[in-house]
C-alpha cells in the first residue's frame, strides 16, 4: 500500500471519526435539557439529601468548572514538582506564559503590576481552558454559562473595590464626585455625578460578564449547527463531512482572544485604582 493511499484511508477515518463524535454529542442534546451529552451528565443522578447534584445547565457548568480547577491544580504540581534552571516540557509553556503575562500587565500598571501578575495570570489561564474545554466532544465550555462568566466579573469587580479603598481609604469615594466644585451649591451636581459613576462601575462586571458569555455560547451553538449539517450529509450520501473543523480552529483562537480581553480589562480596572495612588505620592 502506498503511502498517498494509507494518508487518504487515514484522513477518511479521521472525517468519518470526527462527524461521528460530533454526531453523538448532537444525538444525545437533540429534544433534551442543554448539555445533555456531556460526560458530567450522570451528576444529575446524583442525590445528596434527597436533591440532585446537578438540576440546570448552571449546575453542570459549574462542575465543569470544578474539573478545570482540579486540572490547572495538577498541571501547577507537575509542572513545579521537579523545577529546573533550563526548564523543559509544561515548565517551559508555564514560564512563557507567566512571563508574557507579566509584561503585558507591567505596561500597564508600572511596577505595581508585578503584585497583580498571579490574580491576573490565574484569570486568564483558567478562562482560556474553560473556553478551550467546550470544543472536545462530550465536554462543555464552563464559560458558556452566563453564571459562571458573572461570577468570574463579580470577583473582579470585588477586587478592583477592594484595592480602590486600600489605596485610599474612604477618600476613594472622591474619585465618583471628580471634577465637581466642593460647594454646596454644587451638591446637586455632585449627587447626579455620583449615580453616573456607580453606574458605571457597576456596568462594568456586566459588560465583562456578557462578552465573554456571548462569544463563547455563539461559538458552540455555531460549532453544533455544523455538527448537524455534517451528519445530515453523511446520513443522505454516506459521505464524512466535518463542518465543524475550519470552525473549530477559529474558535480556539476565539478562545484565547476572549481570555485575554477580560485579563486586559482587569488589569485596565485595577491599573485606575493603582496609578492614581502613584501620582498622589509623586505629588506629594
Amino acid at each position: 500500500m502506498t503511502k498517498g493511499r494509507c494518508a487518504a484511508y487515514a484522513v477518511g477515518a479521521l472525517c468519518w471519526a470526527l462527524v461521528g463524535a460530533g454526531g453523538s454529542a448532537l444525538a444525545a442534546e437533540a429534544g433534551g435539557e442543554p448539555h445533555a451529552g456531556t460526560w458530567l451528565n450522570w451528576l444529575s443522578q446524583v442525590r445528596v439529601g434527597g436533591r440532585p447534584v446537578v438540576s440546570s445547565p448552571a449546575g453542570l457548568a459549574f462542575a465543569w468548572s470544578v474539573v478545570v480547577m482540579a486540572l490547572l491544580m495538577a498541571a501547577g504540581v507537575a509542572a513545579t514538582r521537579r523545577l529546573a534552571m533550563r526548564p523543559r516540557g509544561l515548565q517551559t509553556l508555564l514560564e512563557l506564559l507567566v512571563g508574557g503575562m507579566k509584561t503585558l500587565v507591567v505596561s500597564i500598571m508600572g511596577p505595581r503590576g508585578v503584585d497583580f501578575v498571579p490574580f491576573i495570570g490565574t484569570l486568564f489561564i483558567f478562562i482560556a481552558v474553560e473556553d478551550l474545554l467546550g470544543l472536545l466532544p462530550g465536554f462543555i465550555s464552563p464559560t458558556s454559562s452566563l453564571s459562571i462568566t458573572a461570577a468570574l466579573a463579580i470577583v473582579v469587580f470585588v477586587v478592583v473595590q477592594f484595592y480602590g479603598l486600600k489605596e485610599h481609604g474612604l477618600g476613594y469615594l472622591d474619585h465618583f464626585i471628580e471634577g465637581v466644585p466642593r460647594r454646596l451649591a454644587y451638591a446637586p451636581l455632585a449627587v447626579i455625578v455620583f449615580v453616573i459613576h456607580v453606574v458605571g462601575e457597576l456596568f462594568r462586571p456586566v459588560t465583562l460578564a456578557v462578552r465573554l458569555f456571548g462569544n463563547i455560547m455563539a461559538g458552540e451553538m455555531v460549532v453544533l449547527v455544523l455538527i448537524g449539517m455534517g451528519v445530515g450529509v453523511m446520513a443522505k450520501w454516506k459521505v464524512p463531512l466535518p463542518l465543524q473543523v475550519p470552525n473549530l480552529a477559529l474558535e480556539v483562537l476565539v478562545s484565547i482572544v476572549q481570555a485575554t480581553v477580560f485579563a486586559l480589562l482587569t488589569t485596565v480596572y485595577l491599573s485606575g485604582v493603582v496609578r492614581e495612588r502613584e501620582g498622589e505620592a509623586q505629588h506629594g
